[in-house]
């Protein structure tokens, strides 16, 4: 584009009525450039829309993840301490089954009166 405008500018002020087609058609170009531009310039909008928006359902949609995370996490901690209750309870029932146990068997070395 640089060498368009250098050589405009040397017609222009080299030759007598060609400057003036050659100013003409230098313009033309800037029009159309400015054109493009502004165009490129619009995309670039709409695709910095577009990753915007894509960023915004893709926070959404962490956020959503992380909430389904802690819900989740504190179901396990639930059933941990479930768990740790329901282990505790057996380990009691586990000692009380153990002295009826014991008591049966004392009852059962236990002389027996004779009829």
């Amino acid at each position: 584009m640089e060498k368009i405008a250098l050589e405009a500018a040397r017609l222009l002020v080299s030759q007598e009525g060609a400057g003036w087609t050659v100013a003409v058609l230098l313009g033309l170009a800037c029009f159309h450039l400015h054109r493009e531009t502004t165009r490129l310039q619009e995309a670039r909008l709409s695709d910095t829309g577009a990753t915007a928006t894509a960023l915004e359902r893709a926070s959404q949609t962490n956020a959503a993840v992380a909430a389904a995370l802690e819900s989740r996490t504190r179901v396990l901690e639930d059933l941990s301490r479930v768990a740790a209750e329901i282990a505790c309870g057996v380990e009691r029932s586990d000692a009380r089954a153990r002295e009826k146990f014991d008591d049966i068997l004392r009852r059962l070395a236990e002389p027996r009166p004779r009829a």
